[in-house]
């Protein structure tokens, strides 16, 4: 499992000095040092080559770590292990930005200007490598994996209630705050500047001015994806002798085999889970995607709901994630990936958001923006109340309701929906702090509905980290969440990734040839709902035991007379069961840092109230 921390510090003040070499001890394990120097030190453990590894600025005066890929008019390829001397003074000089304009993949750099004591912290547009900092005294430690850090530090960590209401309330992007007060995060596609005396952020990637530079051609647009997708997709599995498609017969996924269908690359398996209750079996979509590409799909049958217990002994992470997708495919996958030799389990995580897959409603406003009241907006119009299936009416109000300025989209609009269980105070409160929204896109600076929308959808970066792993896991890879294919499609318009009323529309156009009909025309989506409800019903005495008693409850998020009547099994709420089971997930990673307290080989470490 490949982790980093580093050690930032002015090298100048004497007393920050003698802090730094009083932490800077040695880690057991494999750990060894990329970049030392006045001021800054980097170490790291489990290099994987091809996949994480080390890229070096000449003359010490920097590294790169994780995988880095350069662009290129004949497309993408792996960049050097180590930058010469002119292209490490260009990459210095631009404090970075080179690195987010030349390059992509998944890294965070750590470079310093000797001269002057500058350094810089730069984490890809794509985030794909967590990046986490929280300063101790006057030093500031950056790092992967908090577990590496806590050895570290006497200081107590307490739980930020306010941003797990605003995530519970959707009201949560990417933002510098984590579950930790005391623990933040540089964002995806951002610079840190360190100088004597100052700290500075700056954004080199900005996906709202993207979205500016509009590609509004359909033809054209499916070209640019067909070439693009393929590039990336293409990329990743390069870095891997061995890679494990998880095939549900949906587009996504569907897509990144046609992708690589053909390719001289790695050994390439694919497998699929169907369930044994009621919901949809989505068999025969996967087994003709995979006969399209000329493979044999493993097929596995997913268990009758799946065991909580395991959330008791859940890593400890400074935020937390979606806990129940991990129980349903983490060991499963790790076992099937070891069956079949393979190095990375590739998902089709990303596509939803990237190819646009809801709310149609904003399209019209789209292309009223982009081309005022022209011939074709009425067909607009109607093609999105298809995709939605509302009333043509609703779109039109939405649409002018948007125009007018007082009913564009915001995370507003979303906060609590769809979850009964949640406190009324709760959602009132995060709506009104609005304190946790990604700081690109807290101003709308004029941005359409639709487009503000899928800008805040591919600002989530996937997690590299599996919560429940373990060390010789493959690596998890969302490949479609690449810094190129987002550029890509935020520069397409809402109403022309919906075209015709379909949902993902361009992806479809553009692998129209290599996808079996019943895949590229398919409009419905595999469901949950069943495995879940199961899921409820086998862990009905631990859920009470969680959540009853809990800290959701305790600080008011959860509506305690509503969880009441959900945890004995007579309330039929659609959503209940996922809404059940994440606030089981959140309430664990809460317990799992409140049980620290009683840890005697560890710093005492607390929680506390908003």
């Amino acid at each position: 499992m490949f982790r980093y921390v580093a050690w930032t510090w002015n090298d100048e003040d004497p007393d920050a000095r003698r802090q730094a070499l009083a932490l800077l001890l040695p880690f057991p394990g494999g750990w060894q040092t990329v970049l030392h120097g006045r001021g800054i030190e980097v170490r790291c453990a489990g290099l994987r080559p091809g996949s994480c590894e080390v890229y070096r600025l000449a003359g010490g005066e920097g590294v790169v770590l994780g995988r880095l890929f350069a662009r290129g008019p004949a497309g993408s390829r792996p960049a050097p292990a180590a930058f010469g001397e002119r292209d490490s003074r260009s990459l210095l000089a631009s404090g970075g930005r080179r690195l987010v304009e030349e390059y992509w993949g998944r890294y965070v750099a750590f470079l310093r200007a000797a001269g002057t004591h500058t350094r810089w912290v730069v984490r890809d547009p794509s985030g794909g490598l967590p990046c986490y900092t929280l300063r101790h005294g006057a030093v500031d430690l950056y790092f992967s994996w908090i577990e590496d850090v806590l050895p570290l530090c006497a200081m107590p960590l307490t739980v930020d209630w306010s941003y797990l209401i605003a995530g519970l309330c959707r009201m949560r992007e990417h933002c510098a705050r984590t579950g930790l007060r005391e623990v933040r995060q540089v964002l995806a596609g951002e610079c840190v500047e360190i100088r004597p005396g100052s700290v500075a952020r700056r954004f080199y990637w900005d996906p709202l001015s993207i979205a500016a530079d509009v590609l509004e051609d359909a033809r054209q647009a499916a070209e640019a994806m067909s070439q693009c997708v393929r590039d990336v997709v293409r990329a990743w599995a390069g870095c891997y002798r061995g890679v494990l498609l998880s095939l549900s017969g949906g587009l996504d996924s569907s897509i990144i085999l046609a992708s690589l269908a053909g390719a001289a690359g790695p050994r390439l398996h694919c497998y699929h889970y169907y369930p044994l209750e009621a919901d949809l079996d989505e068999r025969r979509f996967a087994r003709a995607a995979a006969a399209a590409a000329g493979l044999t799909l493993i097929e596995r049958p997913r268990p009758a709901g799946f065991s909580l217990q395991p959330l008791l002994s859940i890593h400890p992470t400074p935020e937390p994630t979606n806990y129940p997708y991990y129980l349903e495919h983490s060991r499963s996958e790790a076992a099937h990936a070891a069956e079949s030799g393979a190095e990375a389990v590739f998902i089709g995580y990303g596509g939803d958001q990237l190819f646009y897959q809801e709310c149609a409603l904003w399209a019209p406003e789209a292309f009223l923006r982009r081309r005022g009241l022209r011939p074709g907006w009425a067909r607009v119009l109607l093609e999105s109340a298809r995709m939605d299936e509302v009333s043509v009416w609703r779109v039109l109000a939405a649409t002018l309701g948007a125009c007018v300025g007082h009913r564009r989209w915001s995370p507003a609009r979303e906060a609590g929906r769809g979850r009964p269980l949640l406190s009324r105070a709760a959602v009132v409160e995060a709506i009104r702090a609005q304190e946790c929204l990604h700081p690109l896109l807290r101003p709308r600076r004029g941005a359409p509905s639709g487009k503000l929308f899928h800008a805040h959808q591919i600002v989530a970066p996937f997690d590299f980290y599996d919560p429940l792993g373990a060390p010789a896991d493959p690596e998890r890879v969302a490949p479609l969440l690449s810094q190129p294919l987002m550029e890509l499609c935020l520069r397409i318009p809402i109403d022309v990734l919906t075209t015709g009323g379909w949902d993902r529309a361009i992806a479809r156009r553009a692998f129209y040839e290599q996808l079996p009909p019943a895949v590229r025309n398919r409009r419905n989506k595999g469901g949950m709902e069943a495995q879940l409800r199961l899921t409820v019903e086998r862990n009905r005495g631990l859920l009470r035991e969680l959540l009853w008693q809990g800290g959701l409850v305790r600080e008011g998020l959860l509506d305690p007379g509503r969880l009441e009547l959900a945890l004995s099994g007579r309330a039929q709420i659609e959503t209940e069961s996922a809404e059940l089971l994440e606030y089981a997930g959140v309430e664990a990673w809460v317990r799992r840092w409140m049980n620290r307290i009683s840890s005697p080989d560890r710093p005492l470490w607390q929680t506390s109230s908003a």
